[in-house]
């Protein structure tokens, strides 16, 4: 059978399709709280920035908030916790949050906030960040934020790992807990406010073409009026370019609280703005008042023109009903159990049925050779055709298992005459390949349903794990196949013995 799958090997055709299709549903949440990076459980739980994430917790919760039907996720991104000290750069918890959000189809929305302590001009020395009383104030030279900025954006769009379109620039600017200037005012934050905007939306728009920037999401508290003042600025100051989408915080009177933000859009004649609700909950809601009013909450707020929705938060707590029950402290190593809203939500946001899980089949031994050919058993489709299959190799362990944090290979394997290139790959003989870097090989798909896949990339001698998804036509990644194992061997090499 194999020589029968090989035989359809089509030498230099390409396909359209070079990743797998983006979701555009309308179901987001923050997962992982805006302060994850302090919170979040990590190996040693004191001080809390000792030793790197539970990534085992981490991969937990994301598989069960996509099961849950979330597909973006907003990721608080703290400049001081990313770079604490100058051009001293820390991307490893950022870089899982990513990684892992994308392994089951879920797109991160990054927040990108709060000013490192040697930043501004006189803040007391403060590299922990969470105890940097100046991280809510405006950098001192907007040289430094636009390094950073174009640091971030390198990384994660489209010249980098290519994993983010959306950027959300601060969190609630209208509110001087979290945006400060010198004798603060409102016209002064938004004076402020539209530099930092006008200066990061340059820059994306610059290193990503075709990516969107976002106005921090205002506050349901005086949000409306805030975003009159800034719209209203002009000359050096004028943002109405410089964004694409409104992001907003509703939790209590959401039709009235958003129309107001769609009349402030109107009356400056950006009525083609979308908005988005980045923090959306409800009040006063305990599980039971959940499962009975979420439908027409969000019957409401789509009513009211909003293009998506991002619950806050995944983990129930004072601000209403999440997808897990409560964990407290957050630090402690404690799983991630469903609470009674996790259906209640999963009804609304994934009432459909995703592919069923692929059986793998080669390679499971010891491979001797310098070209890899993983086959699998074609996965039985959901409620949506299947377009692909993410398939990913590991030679990483976390507590005694792989979790695809950092995959070797992270590959797009397309089932329309299918055009197989690496997403991410690292780690191997030959050097980091990115996206579209490699050979591309197209396979037909042979009538037996055996999927096979020809990596065009050298992995590292040693052992490997991989798994492979199905993915629809919706984006949607379907259940992981059974995890196997393969070591690879150098070959044995021939010599002629020195006379």
């Amino acid at each position: 059978m194999l020589a029968g799958v090989l035989a359809c090997i089509l030498p230099g055709a390409t396909t359209a399709t070079s990743m797998p299709p983006r979701s555009n549903s309308i179901y987001g949440m923050d997962i992982l709280g805006v302060s994850w990076q302090w919170t979040f459980p990590r190996v040693d739980a004191w001080p809390r920035l000792a030793g790197p994430l539970r990534l085992d917790l981490l991969d937990s919760a994301m598989r069960q908030a996509a099961e849950a039907g979330v597909r973006f996720n907003r990721l608080a991104v703290w400049w001081c916790m990313v770079e604490p000290e100058r051009d001293h750069w820390f991307w490893d918890d950022v870089d899982a949050a990513i990684q892992i959000a994308r392994n089951y189809g879920i797109e991160t929305v990054p927040e990108l906030m709060f000013t490192p302590y040697w930043a501004v001009t006189g803040a007391p020395y403060a590299p922990e960040c969470i105890s940097n009383r100046a991280k809510n104030v405006a950098p001192s030279d907007m040289a430094d934020w636009d390094d950073f900025v174009r640091t971030v954006v390198r990384r994660y769009g489209l010249q980098g790992n290519n994993a983010v379109r959306y950027w959300e620039i601060w969190n609630e600017p209208d509110l001087y807990e979290f945006w400060v200037v010198d004798n603060p005012s409102p016209a002064r934050t938004a004076a402020a406010y539209a530099t930092l905007l006008k200066h990061a939306a340059a820059i994306i728009h610059a290193e990503s073409p075709g990516a969107s920037v976002m106005i921090g999401g205002l506050s349901d508290i005086n949000g409306a009026t805030w975003l009159d003042l800034l719209l209203s600025l002009r000359g050096d100051q004028d943002v109405r370019q410089s964004f694409d989408v409104l992001a907003v915080h509703v939790y209590s009177q959401h039709q009235r609280r958003l129309t107001a933000f769609r009349s402030v859009l109107l009356a400056h004649g950006l009525g083609d703005r979308a908005i988005w609700d980045n923090e959306l909950n409800y009040f006063g809601w305990d599980y039971a008042a959940a499962q009975a009013g979420l439908p027409r909450l969000l019957q409401d707020v789509l009513g009211a023109g909003i293009a998506r929705t991002f619950w806050y938060v995944a983990t129930t707590s004072n601000w209403g009903p999440g997808i897990f029950e409560p964990r407290d402290p957050t630090w402690d190593p404690l799983p991630f159990v469903p609470s009674p809203f996790f259906q209640t939500f999963k009804a609304q946001a994934a009432a459909f049925r995703v592919a069923f899980r692929p059986t793998p089949l080669e390679p499971a031994t010891e491979i001797r050779k310098t070209t890899l050919i993983f086959t699998w058993e074609a996965s039985t489709r959901g409620d949506y055709p299947i377009t692909g299959y993410k398939l990913q190799v590991d030679n990483q362990e976390f507590m005694g298992a792989p979790r695809f944090a950092r995959p070797e290979l992270d590959a797009w394997v397309s089932t329309d005459i299918a055009s197989f290139v690496p997403l991410v790959t690292t780690g191997h003989r030959s050097g980091q390949a990115s996206q579209g870097n490699g050979r591309q090989t197209t396979v037909a798909r042979p009538a037996s349903a055996v999927i096979i896949y020809i990596l065009p990339v050298s992995l590292a001698w040693g052992k490997h794990t991989w798994r492979v998804a199905a993915v629809d036509v919706q984006g949607n990644v379907g259940p992981y196949s059974e995890l196997r194992e393969f070591w690879l061997r150098a070959p044995h090499s021939s010599y002629l013995p020195l006379l």
